[in-house]
């Protein structure tokens, strides 16, 4: 689908609570991930698309993890069931010829002011356009616990905002929004699999990850990290810092967050780290460990076993065959001599280095 020109912010907010309404018709609970959350979260850059996680029911209450086919399919059906809702929305073939799914777009209404209207007017607004709408569209990503390793996010863990993008006159429901921390660590993983794809596109997108990823850390530090005491005495300041290690952003989190989602994020913020070494302090306020641990010293490789005593250092040496040849039977013992005083040299430096 041609767009001639990127959403704006307030048309990415159009598509992300027109997602929103449908997916309430169909009484699923939803939040965002993704650039929106981010942006919500105070994140600067503005968002081009809407990636919108469907809250079904976690697979660690239903016994078994479903395919990634039953998830497409999941979505498939998600993404039909939208557009019987809403006739802004539309499905599109992927640019993969192999791929077997659909790409979810939303239809950009035709420009005009938006920031005076109330909510209703707002409403009532948002489901007119023209035809000619149908050159400017948002993309919207259905995601289910799963894809991608994103986690289950509880209903009551889900963090809400109002939206920024418009006049505060509007009074618009806030935003369904997935936790900063897990949103943090999604954006790790993109930008560790950006850098690792063959495809050159996606490698290009490593620079902009970077970008979100340190102006996030600057968000967590200033709004999501406990204080310094301001005390001056040692005692209120060991009550302080034991105060701040109990109330991390990570120790918060991760009473809800898998065991696997936390340990991939802690190998990816040792590699982010190494890449960005000034992040380390904000790293560790969250709560993150960066510091070399034994894990990353490399083992070194054991001694070659000493010789047993027991035995004659001679007697371990036997020729393999025997030779009539007189010369060639002094040629085999000057041999083994060798061998032999090569092995008590190599025995006396053992030794040597024992002491």
């Amino acid at each position: 689908m041609p767009v001639r020109s990127p959403p704006t912010a307030n048309e990415v907010d159009m598509a992300t609570r027109a997602t929103i309404t449908g997916l309430k018709k169909m009484s699923l609970d939803c939040c965002l991930v993704g650039s929106v959350a981010c942006s919500a979260y105070g994140m600067s850059r503005t968002p081009a698309d809407v990636d919108m996680l469907v809250l079904t029911t976690p697979t660690s209450y239903t016994g078994s993890s479903p395919s990634e086919a039953e998830l497409q399919r999941t979505q498939e059906v998600l993404k039909n069931k939208l557009i019987e809702l809403d006739s802004r929305f539309y499905t599109v073939a992927s640019k993969d010829p192999y791929a077997t799914y659909r790409v979810l777009w939303f239809r950009i209404p035709s420009p005009t002011s938006t920031s005076s209207l109330t909510s209703s007017s707002y409403a009532a607004y948002s489901s007119l356009y023209s035809l000619r709408s149908r050159d400017r569209s948002c993309k919207v990503d259905l995601l289910l616990p799963g894809v991608m390793n994103i986690p289950f996010v509880p209903k009551e863990s889900i963090y809400r905002t109002p939206s920024t993008t418009r006049s505060s006159s509007a009074n618009l429901d806030p935003l369904p929004l997935m936790p900063f921390l897990p949103l943090l660590l999604l954006k790790l993983q993109a930008w560790q699999d950006h850098g690792e794809s063959p495809k050159s596109w996606m490698r290009e997108k490593q620079p902009i990850d970077v970008r979100d990823i340190t102006q996030l850390l600057e968000i967590a530090v200033t709004k999501y990290c406990p204080k310094p005491s301001s005390s001056g005495s040692k005692h209120s300041e060991a009550e302080g810092q034991g105060s701040r290690l109990k109330t991390t952003l990570l120790e918060k989190e991760s009473t809800w967050l898998p065991d696997s989602f936390i340990r991939a994020g802690k190998t990816r913020v040792k590699k982010f780290v190494g890449s960005y070494p000034s992040t380390k302090a904000q790293w560790k306020m969250i709560g993150f460990d960066v510091d070399r641990d034994r894990s990353d010293v490399p083992v070194r490789a054991p001694a070659p076993p000493l010789v047993s005593r027991s035995v004659p250092l001679a007697s371990t040496v036997t020729p393999t065959t025997r030779l009539a040849s007189g010369s060639r039977s002094a040629a085999v013992g000057s041999r083994r001599r060798t061998q032999v005083d090569g092995m008590v040299k190599m025995e006396s430096l053992m030794r040597s280095l024992e002491l």
